[in-house]
């Protein structure tokens, strides 16, 4: 009998816990956070790190493209878009029409690396020899120097903010390709990188720097005349490394509530910035922050 009436509180007072917990979980706020594939892993850490200091929130974070996570931001389905190049006009439109108005922040800087397979032997390229390369008048490595391969292309789905800005920005709008490779993210893009002796792709330099010794990483020029420079955290500070970028996030309107403390902590030196600087990634100088800051309610 004794037993009984033990197993009895016992099965309530799980019970009783389960329903505080539940109850707890239903009354935080959840924030849904979607976008680039460049920004996938700060976006998954910055959530992580931000629920050790508030834990009135939960928040789920995707990848998908920068295009996606715009695009879905516009609908109303997400609270967050992370992108990895600025909003275009005809996105802005497509908002006004939602009655949605989406508000940029700005949250670190990051550059685009070139990688070649070790294979290569070659140490650097300038924009026009890029151009070439994706536009599909280049195809042999032996026309810049290199053995004599024919060029594998790899590249960002067109979704991608990263597809996009080296479109417009290193390739000067050229058109792609056919026969480039696109893949979903800079992961799968190292991965062929390294596993194929003809190959040249481009992606976040904090994904090239972590399988550096898998990859030959190349110095980069604007133009023939021009200095080239190695994607490292110094030179894209200084602005000397040419293929750089600020990463951003998207919301609808300027923040309020708990969305404004989550963006407001991004921001801050002692956290976003930090996860940022901690990943290979530039953080903003504090008077960007300064502006930033200044777009939350």
């Amino acid at each position: 009998m004794k037993g009984e009436i033990k197993l009895v509180i016992i099965t309530v007072v799980i019970l009783l816990l389960a329903i505080l917990f539940a109850s707890s979980v239903s009354t935080r706020t959840k924030i849904k956070q979607k976008g680039s594939d460049t920004m996938l892993e700060i976006a998954q850490i910055w959530a992580e790190e931000y629920v050790k200091v508030n834990d009135n929130v939960t928040l789920s974070v995707s990848g998908g493209g920068s295009g996606t996570g715009i695009a879905q931001m516009i609908n109303g389905q997400i609270d967050i878009a992370d992108a990895s190049r600025p909003i275009k006009e005809y996105e802005i439109a497509i908002a006004q029409t939602q009655g949605i108005v989406p508000v940029e922040f700005r949250t670190c800087l990051d550059g685009i690396a070139v990688i070649t397979n070790n294979n290569i032997n070659i140490s650097e390229i300038s924009f026009i020899q890029l151009r070439g390369i994706y536009n599909g008048t280049i195809k042999n490595w032996n026309e810049l120097g290199g053995p004599n391969l024919k060029i594998t292309v790899y590249g960002r789905q067109s979704n991608s903010g990263t597809y996009v800005f080296f479109q417009e920005n290193v390739l000067d709008n050229d058109d792609y390709r056919t026969d480039m490779q696109p893949l979903n993210g800079n992961s799968q893009i190292v991965d062929a990188v390294a596993g194929d002796d003809e190959g040249i792709g481009y992606v976040g330099v904090a994904y090239a720097e972590n399988r550096a010794s898998e990859l030959n990483i190349l110095k980069v020029k604007e133009d023939e005349n021009a200095s080239a420079f190695l994607p490292t955290m110094e030179n894209i500070a200084a602005g000397d490394y040419p293929i750089s970028r600020y990463l951003y996030i998207y919301t609808n309107n300027n923040p309020t509530g708990e969305i404004a403390q989550y963006v407001r902590w991004i921001l801050d030196e002692n956290g976003g910035q930090k996860v940022a600087e901690d990943l290979g990634f530039i953080p903003l100088p504090q008077y960007i922050v300064e502006i930033e800051l200044e777009k939350i309610i």
